[in-house]
């Protein structure tokens, strides 16, 4: 059936037992963190959620200091800037 030598024939189910055994198969690294387990953000998107969280802040201040009616506007930005940051990130 097959002309190959014993050794090149055990050469190759030893290969392919390697492949089925997941020997050669690296998982795919974690795009959301570092080596180290932290988040790895480009400077780009880490300023962006600071400035997400600057307009919460200052929207928590409105709704404290004056009402929830004047703090709405800065939440709807702080809302739309977060379904931003869905598609961005």
């Amino acid at each position: 059936m097959n002309d190959l030598p014993e050794e090149e024939r055990i050469a190759r189910v030893r290969q392919a037992r390697q492949v089925l055994a997941g020997d050669a198969v690296r998982p795919s690294p974690d795009p959301w963190g570092g080596s180290d387990g932290r988040t790895a953000l480009s400077p780009l998107q880490r300023n962006y959620v600071i400035g997400l969280a600057v307009l919460l802040l200052i929207g928590v201040l409105l709704a404290f200091v004056f009402s929830l009616g004047v703090a709405s506007a800065v939440f709807f930005v702080l809302a739309l800037g977060l379904l931003a940051a869905g598609l961005m990130f």
